[in-house]
């Protein structure tokens, strides 16, 4: 009799990190220096990993406005925190699980940040 069980589900990573107020701006995802500022990526309010079944996993950065602050590709889950870690210090908050039930993570992502900095402003 065949197995009847549903396939197994690809391994899925999506977390969130907002950024606080760093000391320095850090982008090395930014090439070319020297940018004239108007060339700038604006600065990141939020990092979402993404990793699934496909190989490496992207960081993407992100305002609270929802502009797109640089993304890259790493070769794990892992390397993609450590790298986050490196860029933001000690700005960058703690990891949090994207629910499984949220089908767009970069706009979960977004509202996260903006829902985040309102209620910071209010204090």
């Amino acid at each position: 009799m065949p197995d009847e069980s549903p396939a197994p589900r690809p391994a899925r990573t999506r977390a969130i990190a907002l950024i606080g107020v760093p000391d320095e701006r850090r982008a090395p995802h930014t090439a070319s220096f020297p940018l004239a500022p108007e060339k700038m990526l604006p600065d990141a309010d939020v990092v979402l990993l993404v990793a699934d079944d496909d190989p490496g996993a992207m960081l993407f950065r992100y305002s609270a406005y929802g502009e797109l602050a640089g993304d890259t590709w790493h070769p794990s889950a892992d390397d993609a925190r450590g790298t986050a870690a490196e860029e933001y210090g000690d700005a960058l908050q703690p990891w949090v699980e994207v629910p499984d039930d949220v089908a767009d993570a970069h706009h979960f992502a977004v509202r996260y940040a903006a829902e985040r900095l309102n209620d910071r402003e209010g204090r």
